[in-house]
């Protein structure tokens, strides 16, 4: 298993994280910054932002990290703290869509999403389209394998069957759904985002072709980690779950939450990546695994990518 601190010299390279702050995303820019990267830290607030970055630079004074705020709950932040840093940054190397909730109770944004679907997955589709014309850039500028992205998603995506019918995706028809199995639907969509990415920008595509540009993509599961993602099962507030943690951490399943980035760094940053791993998934410990078979329908990738890019343009976020 490759070890955070296996990862080469970062300097020049610029990353995004999305729930950078906290858990698996604020270990994720400690081990980018160790290695002298420039770091987007994604968070919700300033002083939620401001703590983490503290926290960081008193570890690695010469840290280049800064904070970009936006909500996810909020699709107008997104496409404004993207532009943001389009017109800031020039290049972007690294695009770590980590942010995330996990089986939380079914209410709808303001937005009108089933909420675990625009956290975890459409905020993020929205984010990436935003940020495609530097990944583009940058990917043409400095070759195949400068440019990845990192799709946080679980193994919750495969753990659960949607049946013969194809995938539901409006928040009206998976309200009957349960908390985990709208959870697993939202990590479903993550799994299928990547391979949409890979199919239109990775090696082999008419992107990469065309010397339009070639990003590298994958989509992970970070393992069982103990952070604020699973915090209603840690603090017992649903019974059904209060059980599974304490059987997680008894058997020492449930992992720490600083060993919980392995994955994502090896995908953005590890030379041992390559170009034929791009569309794949992966285990917690940087290893092959095969995704819910679902995933590689690709009826399914197309449908998906048209129902979400025709609710932005509804909506008026791109």
């Amino acid at each position: 298993m490759p070890t955070t601190s296996s990862l080469p010299s970062l300097h020049g390279k610029t990353f995004l994280v999305t729930g950078g702050n906290t858990g698996i995303g604020y270990s994720t820019c400690l081990n980018l910054a160790a290695q002298g990267a420039k770091i987007i830290m994604c968070a919700r607030s300033s002083p939620k932002a401001s703590s983490a970055i503290a926290s960081i630079k008193a570890l690695h004074p010469e840290a280049d990290i800064r904070a970009l705020i936006m909500d996810h709950n909020a699709l107008a932040t997104i496409a404004e703290a993207a532009k943001l840093f389009s017109a800031q940054e020039p290049k972007l190397h690294g695009l770590i869509l980590n942010a995330g909730v996990m089986a939380v109770p079914y209410e709808t944004t303001p937005d009108g999403f089933e909420s675990q679907m625009q956290i975890n997955y459409v905020a993020h589709w929205l984010l990436t389209s935003h940020l495609l014309p530097v990944l583009l850039s940058t990917a043409r500028q400095e070759g195949p394998g400068s440019v990845r992205v990192v799709s946080v998603s679980s193994d919750g995506h495969q753990k659960y069957s949607f049946g013969v019918t194809k995938i539901l995706y409006d928040a009206s028809e998976v309200e009957a759904c349960s908390d985990f199995k709208r959870y697993a639907l939202s990590k479903f969509a993550n799994v299928l985002h990547a391979d949409s990415l890979h199919s239109q920008y990775g090696p082999g595509s008419e992107s990469s072709r065309q010397g339009q540009g070639e990003i590298w993509t994958a989509s992970l599961h970070p393992g069982f980690i103990d952070t604020q993602l699973n915090e209603k099962i840690r603090d017992g507030t649903s019974w059904k779950f209060s059980w599974v943690h304490r059987v997680l951490k008894m058997f020492g399943v449930l992992r720490p939450w600083d060993e919980g980035c392995v994955s994502s760094l090896f995908v953005a940053a590890s030379p041992e990546f390559t170009a034929a791993m791009s569309g794949k998934y992966f285990n917690e410990k940087a290893g092959l695994k095969e995704p819910n078979p679902g995933t590689k329908d690709v009826e399914e990738q197309i449908r998906l990518e048209k129902w979400t890019r025709e609710a932005m343009q509804k909506g008026g976020w791109i």
